[in-house]
Formats: C-alpha cells, sequence, structure tokens
C-alpha cells in the first residue's frame, strides 16, 4: 500500500503542475492521461500480486469452512435422525416386550391362582372326607361300647332274673328285647 502511494503521488503532483498552465478543465492533456494510465496498470498489477490473491485465498478458506461446517451440520442432523429412529425403534421393542411380560405374568398369575383354588379344594375335600370317616369310626366305637354295655346289663339282668330263677323262654325274651332295642339305637 504505500508503495502504491508512493507511485501515485509523482503522477498527482505532475497533473496537478500541468493543469495550472494554459487551457481549462476541459482541456485534454496527454501527458497525464499517460502517467494516470501507467499508474493503474501498476498499481493493479501490486493489487493482483499482493492483495487480490490473498483476499481470493482467505474467500476460498471460508467458503470451504462454510461448505465443510454446513456437511457436519447435515451429517449431525442426518446422525440425530438415525438415532432418534433407532431409539424409537427400541422404545417400540421395549414397550412390546414389556407388554409381553405383562401377559405371561398375568397367565402365570391366573394359572397359580387356579392351582392354589383346586388345591385349597382337594383339601378340604379331604379333610371333609377325613372327618366324616372319623365320625363314622366314633360312632361305630359309640355302638360297640353301647353294645358292650347292654351285654354287661343283660348279663347282670340274666344273673338277676337266674337268681329269681326264670325259664328259658322267659331268658330267651328278654335277649331278644334287647336286641331290637339295640337295633333301633343303631339306626337312630
Amino acid at each position: 500500500m504505500l508503495i502504491a502511494s508512493m507511485m501515485l503521488f509523482p503522477a498527482v503532483a505532475f497533473a496537478a503542475e500541468e493543469a495550472g498552465h494554459d487551457g481549462g478543465p476541459l482541456q485534454i492533456n496527454l501527458g497525464l492521461q499517460i502517467w494516470v494510465i501507467l499508474t493503474f496498470v501498476v498499481m493493479m498489477a501490486l493489487l493482483a500480486k499482493l492483495a487480490f490473491k490473498p483476499i481470493a485465498e482467505a474467500l476460498d478458506r471460508r467458503s470451504q469452512t462454510i461448505k465443510k461446517s454446513i456437511e457436519d451440520a447435515e451429517k449431525s442432523r442426518a446422525e440425530a435422525k438415525k438415532m432418534m429412529e433407532d431409539y424409537q425403534k427400541q422404545l417400540a421393542e421395549a414397550r412390546t416386550e414389556a407388554n409381553k411380560i405383562i401377559e405371561e405374568a398375568r397367565g402365570l398369575g391366573e394359572n397359580v391362582r387356579k392351582e392354589v383354588v383346586e388345591k385349597a379344594s382337594a383339601e378340604a375335600s379331604a379333610l371333609v372326607q377325613r372327618a366324616q370317616e372319623e365320625i363314622e369310626r366314633q360312632k361305630e366305637k359309640g355302638v360297640q361300647e353301647l353294645k358292650d354295655t347292654v351285654a354287661n346289663l343283660s348279663v347282670q339282668i340274666a344273673s338277676r332274673v337266674i337268681e329269681k330263677e326264670l325259664n328259658e323262654a322267659t331268658h330267651r325274651q328278654l335277649v331278644e328285647n334287647l336286641i331290637k332295642d339295640l337295633s333301633k339305637i343303631r339306626k337312630a
């Protein structure tokens, strides 16, 4: 820039000197025009060599940086979209799996409930059966004890009757009456 200013200064000074001599503002000065053109060409050459190339390179670098940033943003966006789709797919699979597990648990719970109910019912039936068998045994035991008591009473009665000297027919009738009474008690 400094070099360009130094080259331009003589051209401007020369133009000012020439403008002071005869003629008006519309007069064409060929020397001035040559110096202006020459100065312009030199300035353009210097700018092309020193300024245009670095400016163009800076603009190219900036353009490449912007393109790379856009590409990176597109890649990031595509990756984010893919990750979101993967996440949604995994979420859907997890929900499906959770529903499957819940259904299996419900089925298992229902099976366990049925099994417990059946087991409890079977145990209750067995308990009722044992209770009925125990009642039947106690009843038979009671009847047997009654028979034994009646037999003892019969022997006592018989001994008393014998003491009174009863005949065989009376004795037999007494035993038959006792047996009938025992049968009635057993049926009741």
